[in-house]
């Protein structure tokens, strides 16, 4: 409903609100004609900026300063005149969402003289302007100045002198300027509308320009609320959100305490690098202190070694690219397609370096692998050309399968796509490759031209912007061109096999390797096979899908029947575009929230009446804005306020409704998920992630206050912090044996040094020393012997050959028969049925024989037979590996003997020589646990592989053994064709199941990997052992070495500082070892 407007000379009486719970609010009473206002000089002051303009109210206020200034009164008419000082403040403290003070209330001429901070005050003053009182203007003028309110516009204001920080967030203030007459002369006073015209055409509310003083470049707005102005003059943080400022996730080893207590260790090994550099000694070849030097330096460079592989895989246009760009917090380096073609035709890998360029180093297909898929591609092209046409009813006469017949059209286009970004200008002149030249012939064709194409192995390319490497990748993995300007021949992307990105990215930073792999459904099967392999590698699998195709997504189904037949573990799901839902489709599909639904939508609703109700009034007031009284300006400027705040009301609750049912489909969406795979054995474990890419991108660049809200509503965050977590358990383990043994360990060593050279020990206890370093020298020499108990690897084979090669040789010829019944079996299927299931290497689908899996079917035998034999078998490798740690726990108990009793030997008086042997023993102690928890780490791996081997032995998937050994089989099956044909490749597939040749190269690729495994077990054992024998070595050599003596004795005041500063850093790690283990 619109307010009725005041008639000249009419009161109306108004509570205000005040605004703050300092400000006492200033009253006037009118108490005959309205007051005459003139234009002065009037500064509108935000927070604590302050910037003088002329006045049109005649009213000014100063953050925490109010001048009083002297008061006139003509006619018995209040009029408000210029004032020097006038002031109109807004305290700090001032709610932005508390309306402008309305002045509709009884005015008195005594104004208040309170100097009280943000207090306003109405009081007529004299003008020291020239020329403040004007002659009044036509009646034309004041028309057209009051016009001018239309063109109201805010501006900044700088004072002089402002801080630089001041001139970053300058305050909005209003600029009146009295309009000065032509002649100079003094003019009588103003009238009430001459007044009011005046000033008006003196307003000026706009933004300073950027070769202003004190300009900052704010956005022009001709919204002038006390909100607006409030934000902009308090210098409101601008800045965009940090991904380094993200919450960490909730680890152990993300906890503050740990975070500082391995921040403090570093800075401790810097402190001994420091001390031990002190003196020219480090500088001497070959002495003490320079090795003892450079492994401060190394230790002072300690990096935490662990690093995990993140695999995104799903369907093309599911969103993988911008999802990638989102985690790694870079706007369009990984590209999507427009044109809904895919963009991931081959692995890439984005790794950490801490440069600010970027690198794409590119790895080819070999000739040969290139040669079979070009054989496969040419194959598919051609079926398909030569398939005859349907009949009448829609089938075609050899009765095949409408599947398959779309199935081989999508990789007849594959394969034109394929060869037409390979070979485009070379197929326009031999176009005959494709179609009528003979089969061998046109392949050995297309093999000559790679090989004239492709680049040399290990290129590498840098990009200093990321514009440059976003387009570089895209022509590199990109199955479309309509990126590429007319006339630019393609890259080769079918001839790569891999992508390696290196750059600088937080989430890479912290040991991730993200990687966006093609579609298990990939139609290419060189691309799928290499999918399947790496996905093995991954140390955590996303499945990428649609949200609203979540739930029958293939891409999930089959990633889910991989990971039973590859035995993965670490699979979750991330469903993206969260953010396509509408409110109607949400009332739809649940109707139990349907009434919170409407509630919601009902304050929308509200918010929308108001906000129309509102404009109209503002509409009446701006059609009449010649008759606007003072009264009605403030009127007019409340309401302009109100509309805002009802307009942002409006768009506060748009947020909570967008936000409620963007999270009840993310729920809803994911407790489906859990229920459709409740069977499956990573159900329970099944971690569901909704994002949306957009939400991200959109918000990314506001103030970071603003965005966040709307990017933790986008799931990238929690996602983000979710795959930094995957690392943080690995991290923790290296943290604590850095801070627990490693320094100390060292600091030992140095310690040692220190020793050596700081006491006088009788010739009887040199002798009793040297007997006990001997004794641990022969301790350590008997460790790493050939015959020590470390030597395992021989160990592990014999027991494999006995448990494993011995049952398989012996159970070979009757799993060779079980495959051959098998295969016999397939034999009496259709062509077009028994062609298909070549074409997908065993393992596809139709309506007539459903799922089945051929290599699966071959298996059955020897997988039953040997699945309790390999579980007895792995029982009997634990026991092995625990004898390792028992050699080595026994070993360094035994010099740990040998020391302590040579400290216990010595006399009192002979402190320090007892104190050195004491300080061995604490570093043998630690040498101890370093080895122990090597072995460990070394243990974890050879388990980690044992399993990949069981999967190669007994899976049916095409990347393990059985389906690497078939694989030329099924390839050449699919290159038959012709009459005869069907048979030829029938008898191919069952000689390959029913030849004795299949098992026994599959028992020699067992034997062949286990023994790989078993050596490389073996290769880390003595890695680490070796490196901690030579430093427990180095430690004896301390103390044996009168040469190391000589050294320390050479400069008394460093080895007093090198002493001191040891035992203050042993001190301190000490007390971070104790906050690490408390948490952890």
């Amino acid at each position: 409903m619109a307010t009725r407007r005041l008639n000249p000379g009419e009161v109306t009486r108004s509570a205000s609100p005040t605004l703050s719970n300092r400000t006492p609010t200033a009253s006037t009473t009118f108490t005959s004609s309205p007051p005459v206002i003139t234009p002065s000089s009037t500064t509108f002051v935000f927070g604590e900026q302050r910037a003088s303009s002329p006045s049109f109210f005649g009213v000014q206020t100063v953050s925490n300063r109010t001048t009083p200034v002297p008061s006139v009164t003509t006619s018995g008419t209040p009029r408000f005149t210029p004032s020097s000082t006038p002031s109109l403040a807004f305290g700090d403290d001032h709610d932005p969402d508390r309306p402008l003070p309305s002045v509709e209330r009884d005015f008195s001429v005594t104004s208040s003289r309170q100097n009280t901070p943000s207090t306003t005050v109405y009081t007529p003053s004299t003008s020291t302007h020239v020329g403040s009182t004007q002659q009044a203007p036509d009646q034309d003028t004041v028309l057209q100045q009051i016009g001018d309110l239309r063109n109201l516009r805010f501006t900044s204001s700088q004072t002089p002198g402002a801080s630089s920080s001041q001139r970053g967030t300058p305050t909005p203030s209003i600029h009146v300027s009295p309009s000065a007459p032509s002649d100079g002369s003094s003019q009588p006073p103003a009238g009430r509308a001459d007044s009011l015209s005046g000033g008006i055409a003196a307003l000026h509310i706009g933004s300073l320009r950027a070769d202003s003083p004190g300009a900052s470049g704010m956005r022009e707005s001709r919204s002038p609320s006390p909100s607006r102005r409030r934000r902009s003059g308090s210098g409101i943080n601008r800045d965009t959100h940090r991904v380094e400022n993200e919450d960490p996730p909730q680890a152990l080893f993300h906890m503050p305490e740990v975070q500082e207590a391995f921040a403090n260790a570093r800075s401790l090994t810097s402190r001994v690098v420091n001390v031990l550099s002190s003196s020219n000694l480090h500088r001497e070849s070959g002495s003490s202190i320079q090795s003892l030097h450079q492994r401060a330096i190394e230790l002072n460079g300690f990096q935490l070694p662990s690093s995990r592989i993140v695999g995104l895989v799903g369907d093309s246009g599911v969103g993988k690219s911008s999802l990638i760009n989102s985690l790694l917090d870079k706007v369009d380096l990984a590209r999507a397609s427009s044109s809904g073609t895919a963009c991931t035709c081959a692995v890439t890998e984005y790794l950490f370096h801490d440069r600010d360029d970027f690198i794409v180093k590119v790895d080819y297909f070999p000739l040969d692998e290139l040669k079979k898929q070009f054989e496969e591609l040419l194959t598919a092209y051609r079926d398909y050309q030569s398939l005859p046409p349907r009949n009448s009813r829609g089938g075609t006469e050899n009765g095949e399968d409408d599947n398959d017949r779309r199935t081989l059209q999508r990789k007849a286009d594959l394969a034109g796509q394929t060869f037409r970004a390979s070979f485009r200008e070379r197929l326009e002149q031999t176009p005959t490759v494709l179609s009528s030249m003979p089969f061998g012939h046109a392949v050995g064709t297309m093999v000559e031209w790679a090989s004239l194409l492709l680049p040399q192995q290990g290129r590498q390319e840098s990009f200093s912007t990321i514009e440059g490497c976003s387009s570089r990748l895209r022509e590199l993995t990109s199955e479309s061109d309509d990126s590429l300007p007319s006339g630019v021949s393609r890259t080769c992307w079918p001839f790569i096999q891999k992508l390696q990105v290196y750059l600088k990215a937080y989430i890479l930073s912290k040991g991730l390797i993200i990687t966006d792999l093609p579609g298990l459904r990939d139609l290419n099967s060189a691309r799928k096979a290499i999918t399947e392999r790496y996905v093995r590698k991954c140390h955590q699998i996303f499945v990428v899908a649609r949200i609203d195709r979540a739930i029958t997504d293939e891409s999930i189904r089959e990633i889910f029947e991989l990971a039973l037949r590859a035995n993965l573990s670490k699979i979750d799901v991330i469903c993206t575009r969260s953010e396509e839902i509408q409110v109607r489709e949400a009332r739809h599909d649940w109707p139990a929230e349907r009434a919170v639904i409407e509630e919601m939508q009902g304050r929308i609703d509200a918010d929308t009446e108001d906000i129309d109700s509102l404009r109209e009034e503002i509409e009446e007031f701006e059609q009449d804005l010649t008759h606007l009284t003072h009264q009605d300006g403030l009127r007019f400027a409340r309401l302009q306020q109100d509309c805002r705040k009802a307009e942002k009301s409006r768009e506060n609750h748009q947020v909570e409704l967008r936000r409620h049912i963007i999270m009840l489909r993310n729920d809803k969406v994911s407790d489906r998920l859990r229920e459709q795979y409740r069977n499956h054995p990573i159900a329970t474990m099944l971690k569901i992630f909704c994002v949306s890419n957009e939400l991200y991108s959109d918000n990314r660049q506001k103030p970071a206050t603003i965005a966040l809200p709307y990017l933790q509503l986008s799931g990238i965050v929690e996602l983000r912090r979710y795959c930094i977590g995957i690392v943080a358990e690995s991290h923790l383990r290296a943290t604590r044996r850095f801070i627990k043994d490693e320094i100390p360990a060292f600091l030992g060593s140095v310690e040692l040094w220190v020793q050596a050279g700081s006491g006088n020990a009788s010739a009887e206890r040199k002798q009793q020393i040297l007997d006990a370093v001997s004794a641990i020298q022969r301790e350590l020499a008997e460790l790493t012997s050939p015959v020590s108990q470390l030597n395992i690897s021989h160990t592990l084979r014999e027991e494999f050959n006995s448990q494993i090669h011995l049952r398989m040789a012996q159970s070979g010829p009757q799993w060779t028969a079980d495959a051959r019944q098998a295969s016999l079996e397939w034999q009496g299927w259709h062509q077009t049925t028994y062609k298909a299931f070549c074409s997908n290497y065993g393992d596809h689908s139709t309506k007539e024989k459903g799922y089945r899996c051929w290599n699966e079917e071959a298996m059955g035998g020897m997988k039953g037979d040997m699945s309790i034999v390999w579980d007895s078998f792995a029982v009997d490798l634990d026991a092995h590996l625990d004898r390792i740690n028992g050699a080595v726990i026994q070993a360094f108990h035994n010099v740990l003997e040998f020391a302590l009793s040579a400290g216990a030997a010595e006399p009192r008086a002979a402190l320090n020589a007892r104190s050195a042997m004491h300080t061995l023993a604490d570093t043998l102690r630690h040498r101890q646990y370093l080895t122990v928890y090597g072995i460990e780490k070394a243990s974890e791996s050879f388990h980690s592989e044992l399993s990949c081997l069981h999967t190669n032995a007994f899976s049916s998937i095409r990347t393990a053994f059985t389906g690497r050994l078939m694989h030329n089989t099924y390839h050449a099956a699919n290159m038959d064709y012709g009459n005869g044909s069907d048979r030829r490749r029938k008898d191919l597939i069952t000689g390959k199941f029913g030849s004795p040749s299949l098992f026994n190269d599959h028992r020699r690729k067992c034997k062949e990997s286990f023994r790989a495994i078993a050596r490389a077990l073996q290769e880390q054992v003595d890695e680490i052992v070796n490196q901690q024998v030579e430093l427990v070595e180095a430690d004896l050599r301390m103390l044996r070495d009168e040469n190391v003596v000589l050294e320390s004795e050479r400069d008394p005041e460093f080895r007093r500082r090198v002493g001191a500063e040891v035992e203050r850093v042993m001190g301190e790690v000490e007390r971070i070892g104790h906050v690490v283990e408390e948490v952890s």
